[in-house]
């Protein structure tokens, strides 16, 4: 009896040296999310002549009515 009274103590903390070591190591991935600058609705790009439509470029061409001539 004198060996369980040493040995019951220790088996548990034994046993609970993995669970405290394994709920170490999660870890949550950073939830940030990175925002690109979207341009205005409308805004034109005189380099490439285009304009931005409905979260799209829009390129121009001759008969369209929302580039600058």
């Amino acid at each position: 009896m004198p060996g369980l009274r040493v040995f019951a103590p220790l088996s548990v903390a034994l046993a609970a040296v993995p669970f405290l070591l394994l709920n170490g190591c999660v870890v949550e991935h950073d939830r940030t999310v990175e925002r690109v600058h979207e341009p205005t609705e409308g805004y034109y790009d005189r380099e490439h002549h285009r304009y931005y439509h409905e979260h799209a470029w829009i390129v121009c061409d001759d008969r369209d009515p929302h580039c600058p001539t």
